[in-house]
């Protein structure tokens, strides 16, 4: 693939009451929340094995020609056998990111139990890609042409394979901010009695994230390019005074869009300097929760949150059936993870006229237990939101 890796954050509504609750009418709420990650050096795999992420090439003849006089001399004095068995080693880049989040949201109750509401992220990331030498093969090399002499040679191969053959920017440190996909979708809470409630979300996700560029490796999406629709539907429960439960699901269509993009020819080594339109459609997404909380007073609460997610695959068409299909490999994914959430509240101390204004903090931790084609990654959230 392109990208070395990919992972957007789902910011959604954080659960301090139960599941089913939305504003009362005409109370609006203000929401901000910083997400940190701890560092991404790798993901699962189709078999649930943790891989690194990087980049494997192998230095070849047409890869070093035109890189120094001396060099293309020897190079064109070669037989064509010799020329095409030549090989001056493999070289890898291990990558490794930092993100952080900023999310904005808001919301309006229109009536006791339906309310409106938005929220966009704002992203900064960090990859560093290091380039190493994993193989010092130099077949076919004469010793006069003293290869390894030359400055920085492993660099200058490398940066020469991919930014003068297969033309992409020089590898190595990308940072970028930027805006992700902006959210805005309703809430209905349209059942509810004493204990029980029950809630519905529809809602749609615009492309206001930034897309990856295609010429950049080690870029990292703050969106996917397409236009979403979502349904959410779930309820809570809470049978005891000092424990309550949460359960609910996300069902996320992504519609088609098109675009130029980067079409590579082998499965083994997808990178490529082939381009082209292709029509692409992103693999529906599932989201299904499941949520205990422990009410320790009205202030008080923490909740351990286990969530499963599947997309399925994406589905490419370009001018290039091989294209497509290593487009496609290992496109669908699962994950695994475990939240654990720390809310305090002075709602009740606001209605009691103890506290001037109702607010909620949170404090959370996030990690993904396994999966398939995920990344891994642990997950670092505080949020404020005020109401008013």
């Amino acid at each position: 693939m392109k990208l070395l890796f990919f992972f957007l954050f789902i910011i959604s509504p954080s659960i301090e009451a139960a599941y089913y609750s939305t504003l009362p009418k005409g109370v609006r709420n203000f929401t901000y929340r910083f997400i940190k990650t701890n560092t991404v050096s790798g993901s699962y795999n189709s078999a649930g094995s943790f891989e690194a992420y990087n980049i494997n090439a192998q230095i070849n003849a047409d890869v070093i020609k035109g890189l120094n006089g001396t060099v293309d001399t020897y190079l064109n004095g070669l037989s064509q056998s010799d020329y095409d068995s030549f090989s001056f080693g493999t070289f890898e880049g291990a990558a490794t990111s930092n993100v952080e989040v900023h999310a904005f949201g808001g919301g309006w109750g229109i009536t006791d139990t339906f309310t409106i509401y938005g929220f966009i992220p704002f992203y900064k990331a960090v990859v560093d890609l290091n380039l190493a030498r994993t193989e010092k093969g130099r077949k076919n090399v004469g010793s006069s042409i003293l290869l390894e002499g030359l400055p920085d040679i492993d660099v200058r191969i490398v940066q020469n394979l991919f930014v003068n053959y297969y033309d992409y920017q020089p590898l190595g440190k990308w940072e970028a901010t930027g805006f992700g996909d902006l959210e805005l979708g309703t809430m209905w809470n349209f059942y509810k009695i004493k204990n029980f409630g029950a809630m519905m979300s529809f809602g749609v996700i615009a492309p206001t994230g930034k897309e990856d560029n295609e010429d950049i490796l080690q870029d990292i999406n703050f969106g996917d390019g397409q236009w979403d629709i979502f349904y959410e539907a779930g309820f809570g429960f809470r049978p005891y005074q000092l424990f309550s439960l949460d359960s609910w699901f996300r069902y996320t269509y992504q519609f088609k869009y098109e675009k130029n993009i980067r079409l590579p020819d082998s499965e083994s080594f997808p990178i490529t300097s082939r381009k082209g339109n292709a029509s692409i459609k992103r693999g529906n997404k599932l989201l299904m929760n499941l949520q205990g909380n422990t009410h320790i007073n009205d202030e008080w609460t923490t909740s351990l949150l286990y969530s499963w997610e599947y997309k399925t695959k994406d589905d490419f068409k370009s001018s290039f059936s091989d294209a497509d299909y290593i487009l496609e490999k290992e496109t669908s994914f699962q994950s695994h993870s475990l939240r654990l959430n720390f809310n305090f509240s002075t709602v009740s101390l606001f209605k009691k006229k103890k506290f001037i204004a109702p607010i909620d903090l949170n404090i959370a931790a996030q990690t993904i237990l396994g999966g398939e084609n995920t990344p891994k990654y642990e997950r670092y959230d505080f949020e404020v939101r005020m109401f008013f």
